[in-house]
């Protein structure tokens, strides 16, 4: 015997939030035997059904069946933190190098001051040479220190170029560019303010802005999710299924005999009247019932889920170090801006004093009470104390970058804004 099966068939299905599958499918057959006992040949079915699959304990639920999609927002929040920590170090480096070209600068017109007061003591001494005043090795000392000057100089010079490069080179700017070939000049003055800081609120507010702790947090919920699902997988499969389907069959009715009875199928017609019969709904099928299984031991489901709280547990302690490490950061980082602070008034009275004490020795110098070794050793004393209160400016500027980077309220201060998005 010898059959010829035609099918074309259309199935459509969708998982719902509730982790229950309901699937559309409707089918067609056309059959064509050589049986002579068959009552309708060719013969065409229809048939339109609808089945649901509803779990009831595994895999049952919104956020259980919606973990993928909050896991994804999560990640995407960690892209987006793990950006703003980039953003911050770029931002506080630029900084850092800046003020370091800047102190360069500071320093240089320092060095340039010293060598001129130390040229102009040169001729002081020189005159007083000629006329008999001085001994001439005094000259020899004079000269000897404003030849060690110009070096200083030049080694000052030097480093404010490597700076200057560095800050390009941070800024993403082109050596052979019309700016790359240009000086910087400093557009920011080292302004100093009077620190006073509340310890309990700003690591309150380290530990709501640090972008690596709230990554952190993120990943803690992914994983709380994924033990979550975890549990879940441990209980039975509990599902709740049903159909119902519509049918029709039609076909070229074929008159059969048998012995003395003879007759021909009801059901003679075309495809189109299969199809009809099946949308009259008058032909139907439904089933309802509860499917149950559970793998005997659940060994699989049981380690999977020993092995995910693990993890949480491992990435709360992970968790819990980061926290004492800012809240240390922002302390230190904190104790150490006000101790710059209170640096610069300390170094601002010292070269005061560095001043006047040279304008003494100048004043015993000139009625001969004095050398030209002890002016010069007041001289750089002086530059010395001048270079230190650019120094102490400079300490404290980076020290509050040091401070805005530990309390991750760098982009906030320049008014950086980054957007986000978020997955649907």
């Amino acid at each position: 015997m010898e059959n010829d099966n035609d099918n074309w068939d259309l199935s459509l299905s969708q998982k719902l939030v509730t982790g229950a599958n309901y699937q559309f499918d409707f089918t067609n057959n056309r059959n064509k035997t050589n049986s002579k006992t068959a009552g309708l040949n060719p013969s065409y079915s229809s048939e339109f059904q609808l089945s649901l699959t509803q779990p009831l304990l595994k895999n049952f639920g919104v956020d259980l069946n919606k973990r993928n999609i909050h896991i994804a927002n999560n990640d995407v929040d960690i892209s987006d933190y793990e950006f703003k920590a980039k953003a911050i170090d770029v931002v506080s480096d630029v900084e850092n190098t800046y003020w370091d070209f800047v102190f360069t600068l500071g320093d240089l017109e320092v060095k340039q001051k010293s060598l001129e007061r130390a040229k102009d003591l040169q001729k002081r001494v020189k005159a007083q040479v000629l006329v008999g005043i001085m001994a001439p090795i005094e000259t020899l000392q004079a000269e000897s220190e404003v030849a060690s000057r110009e070096e200083f100089l030049l080694t000052a010079q030097d480093v404010i170029e490597d700076n200057q490069d560095k800050l390009k080179n941070i800024l993403n700017i082109d050596f052979s560019s019309p700016e790359g070939l240009s000086p910087i000049y400093p557009s920011s003055q080292a302004d100093v303010l009077m620190e006073d800081f509340n310890f309990n609120e700003i690591v309150k507010m380290a530990l709501a802005n640090r972008p690596d702790y709230l990554a952190k947090k993120k990943d803690l919920e992914n994983k709380d999710i994924l033990v979550k699902y975890q549990e879940n997988q441990i209980y039975p499969s509990v599902d709740l299924v049903g159909s119902l389907g519509i049918n029709g069959l039609s076909g070229e009715a074929i008159t059969i005999t048998s012995g003395t009875f003879q007759g021909t199928s009801a059901y003679g017609g075309s495809y189109g009247d299969s199809l009809s019969d099946a949308l009259s709904t008058e032909y139907y099928n439904w089933e309802f019932g509860v499917k149950f299984s559970y793998p005997l031991g659940n060994r699989s489901a049981k380690s999977k889920l020993s092995a995910s709280r693990l993890e949480k547990a491992q990435l709360i302690l992970s968790i819990k170090d980061l926290e004492k490490k800012i809240i240390l950061e922002v302390r230190e980082s904190a104790r150490q801006l006000k101790t710059d602070s209170k640096r610069i008034k300390a170094a601002t009275v010292a070269k005061k004093l560095s001043e006047e004490k040279l304008k003494a020795e100048e004043k015993k110098f000139e009625v001969g009470l004095s050398t030209s070794f002890n002016v010069l050793k007041f001289q750089e004393d002086l530059a010395e104390a001048q270079s230190n209160e650019i120094k102490t400016i400079i300490d404290y500027k980076q020290s509050r970058i040091r401070f805005r980077k530990s309390t991750a309220s760098t982009l906030k201060h320049h008014d950086v804004m980054l957007t986000t998005k978020e997955i649907t």
